[in-house]
C-alpha cells in the first residue's frame, strides 16, 4: 500500500471532529421525538431522559464512517450514557452534556424546551491513546 493510501485509510480523531455536524443532527432528531406532557412524562421514556438514544444515534453515524463505537453508561455518580469511539489514534468519548437539553437527576429528567443542537454541543475527548483498550469499554453497556 502506498503511503498516501495508508493515510487516507486511517480513521483518526480528526474524522470524529469533522462529523460533529452530522452528530448534532442525529442528536436533534432524538430530541425532537421526545414528547413530554406537563408532568414530564413521555410514553416511550417515562420520566427518563434521552441520553441513551443520543449515544445510539451517535454510533449509527460513526458506523457509517467505519468507526467502531459503543454506548457507555456511567457506573458511578451521575446516571448518563454517551458513546465511545475507536480510532487509529485512540479511544474517545463522544458526548453532549445532559445539562444542554434536560434538567433533573438519576432517572427523572425534564426536557429543556426549544433546544437547537449545534456542532459545538458535541464534546470529543481522548480516553486513551491505545485503540486496543476499546474492548474494555464495550462491556459496560
Amino acid at each position: 500500500m502506498k503511503f498516501k493510501q495508508f493515510i487516507e485509510n486511517q480513521i483518526t480523531s480528526q474524522l470524529l471532529h469533522q462529523l460533529k455536524p452530522q452528530l448534532a443532527r442525529a442528536a436533534q432528531m432524538v430530541y425532537n421525538q421526545w414528547s413530554q406532557n406537563e408532568d414530564g412524562f413521555d410514553d416511550h421514556y417515562g420520566a427518563g431522559g434521552i441520553c441513551h438514544d443520543i449515544a445510539d444515534a451517535f454510533c449509527e453515524v460513526l458506523y457509517k464512517h467505519n468507526i467502531e463505537c459503543t454506548p457507555f453508561s456511567a457506573q458511578i455518580g451521575e446516571q448518563h450514557v454517551w458513546a465511545i469511539a475507536k480510532t487509529d489514534d485512540g479511544v474517545y468519548s463522544v458526548d453532549i452534556p445532559p445539562s444542554y437539553y434536560e434538567t433533573g437527576a438519576a432517572y427523572t429528567w425534564k426536557k429543556i424546551p426549544n433546544v437547537i443542537f449545534t456542532p459545538d454541543f458535541i464534546h470529543i475527548d481522548m480516553i486513551t491513546p491505545d485503540p486496543q483498550e476499546f474492548d474494555q469499554y464495550a462491556d459496560y453497556y
